[in-house]
């Protein structure tokens, strides 16, 4: 005994069926992106924490280097320092720092860095250059000194000329 509305029932059947397996569709996408999606956040922001330590770490190294360049330019004053010694170990030390500067880096940063190692060069170069006018201001105190003299030297010889031609007339 068939009923007679077998074909209806089936039509019903396969709409449930179909209804059915999009929900169920639904609902493994919507656990799928609940579970996988923050998954992916996840390695994503923790590449980037990478990333960020690595760069914060090499801050921190950089600065050190940038510590030491300076207490050695501020050693060039000291009096009994060995001057062409203390340049040499000044000049490696900021060919390291410009070499650690990565350049995979964003181009603010690297340029950044570029300008620290190339003001700190200046800086040396500027400690030189006020080293050698040091010199210099006591060669030009001498040289007035001896201008002095002559002056002097000068005025008297002419004193005693003018004795001189007064004593022959």
């Amino acid at each position: 005994m068939k009923p007679k509305n077998v074909k209806e029932r089936r039509n019903s059947f396969l709409k449930f069926l179909l209804l059915f397996l999009v929900t169920v569709a639904t609902i493994v996408t919507a656990i799928f992106f609940t579970f996988k999606v923050p998954t992916k956040e996840n390695d994503l922001l923790k590449g980037e924490a990478k990333r960020i330590k690595k760069e914060v770490e090499f801050q921190n190294n950089f600065s050190d280097e940038m510590n030491n360049v300076k207490r050695m330019i501020d050693s060039l004053n000291k009096p009994g320092t060995n001057i062409p010694l203390q340049t040499s170990s000044i000049n490696n030390k900021l060919v390291d720092m410009h070499k650690m500067i990565p350049t995979k880096d964003s181009t603010y940063r690297y340029d950044m860095y570029q300008n620290i190692v190339k003001t700190y060069s200046d800086l040396q170069e500027a400690k030189d250059r006020l080293r050698a006018l040091r010199d210099s201001e006591g060669k030009i105190a001498e040289y007035k000194e001896a201008l002095e003299e002559c002056r002097d030297n000068l005025k008297q010889a002419e004193r005693d000329l003018d004795i001189a031609r007064a004593s022959m007339k």
